[in-house]
C-alpha cells in the first residue's frame, strides 16, 4: 500500500507539472500562427474611426533650376474601417480602408510661364488647397510572440489635390493620380488596453494627370515612387469605444509632363508631415 501511495504522488505530481506547463497548440501562437494574435491587438485593428487631423504640407518644382515652393499646415480629418480576423475559412485576415483630407490656405512663392514678358514671371499668391486620399489594404497577420504582431499587406490607392492660386495671375489646377504597392505594421499589445503600432509603406505613383482648365493645359506623368512611415496608438476604454493617435510622414514625386498648349507642368516633389487623433469603436 505504502508502494501504491508513492507512484499516486507521483503521477499527480507529474500531472500537476504538465499542466502548468506551456502547450504548443497547432492555433497558438507557438507556431506564429495566425490565430495565435494578441486579443488586444485583434481589437485594435477591428474597428471604425474618425479623426481631426493637422497636415503640414511642402510641395517644390523645378523649372530647369528655378523653383515653386509651396507650402503650410492645413486642417483635415481621417475616418477608416479595418478589421483583423478569420474570412473565409483562412485565419488572421486584415482588411481595411483609409481616408483622408485637408483643406486650406499655403503660401505659393514662385513663378507662373508666360505673362507680360517671355518665359518665367515671379509671382507670390496664396493657394487655397484640397488634398484627398484613398488607400485600400489586404494582408494578414502573424504572431511574432505573445504580444507583438506583424501584419505584411498589399495596397492600392487613390489621390488628388485642388490647387486654386488666387490673385491676377492665378488659375485652378487639378492633380491626381493611383497608387498601389506593399507596406507592413507592426502591432505591440504594451498591455490589454495599450497598443502601439508602426507602418512602413512602398509605392508606385501611376496614372498620374495635372489639368489646368482655364488654362487649355492637360499633361499625363510617368511613373515615381511613394514612401511613408506611420506610429500610432491605441487605447481602449471599453469593450466598443477605443481613443487613437498618429503622427506620420508621406514623400511622392510627380515627374512632370510634356507640353501642352505651350505649357507643361515640371517635375514635383511633396513632402507631407500629418498628426491625427479621434475615436474607434470595436466590433467584432
Amino acid at each position: 500500500m505504502a508502494r501504491l501511495g508513492r507512484r499516486l504522488r507521483l503521477i499527480v505530481g507529474i500531472l500537476a507539472l504538465a499542466e502548468a506547463m506551456p502547450v504548443a497548440r497547432a492555433d497558438g501562437w507557438a507556431d506564429g500562427g495566425a490565430d495565435a494574435l494578441n486579443p488586444a491587438v485583434v481589437a485594435a485593428e477591428t474597428r471604425v474611426s474618425l479623426g481631426f487631423a493637422v497636415q503640414g504640407t511642402r510641395y517644390g518644382e523645378n523649372f530647369a533650376g528655378t523653383s515653386d515652393q509651396e507650402s503650410g499646415v492645413l486642417p483635415g480629418l481621417t475616418a477608416g474601417i479595418s478589421r483583423l480576423g478569420p474570412l473565409l475559412g483562412i485565419s488572421g485576415v486584415y482588411t481595411g480602408v483609409v481616408y483622408d483630407f485637408a483643406g486650406g490656405p499655403l503660401t505659393y512663392d514662385g513663378y507662373i510661364q508666360g505673362g507680360p514678358g517671355a518665359g518665367l514671371a515671379p509671382y507670390t499668391a496664396t493657394d487655397h488647397a484640397r488634398f484627398n486620399s484613398l488607400e485600400v489594404r489586404l494582408g494578414r497577420g502573424v504572431a511574432l510572440s505573445p504580444r507583438v504582431d506583424i501584419i505584411p499587406f498589399v495596397a492600392a490607392g487613390y489621390q488628388n489635390w485642388y490647387r486654386d492660386i488666387g490673385g491676377a495671375g492665378g488659375y485652378g489646377e487639378f492633380y491626381r493620380a493611383a497608387v498601389a504597392g506593399l507596406g507592413a505594421r507592426v502591432d505591440v499589445a504594451v498591455t490589454d488596453r495599450l497598443v502601439v503600432s508602426a507602418t512602413a509603406e512602398g509605392l508606385a505613383v501611376i496614372g498620374g494627370r495635372a489639368s489646368a482648365p482655364a488654362l487649355g493645359f492637360a499633361g499625363d506623368f510617368g511613373t515615381s515612387g511613394e514612401e511613408a512611415v506611420h506610429l500610432g496608438a491605441d487605447w481602449r476604454l471599453g469593450n466598443a469605444l477605443h481613443l487613437f493617435a498618429g503622427l506620420g510622414v508621406r514623400h511622392f514625386d510627380y515627374t512632370g509632363s510634356g507640353l501642352d498648349n505651350g505649357l507643361y507642368e515640371p517635375p514635383s516633389s511633396t513632402l507631407i508631415v500629418r498628426s491625427e487623433v479621434g475615436v474607434t469603436f470595436g466590433f467584432r
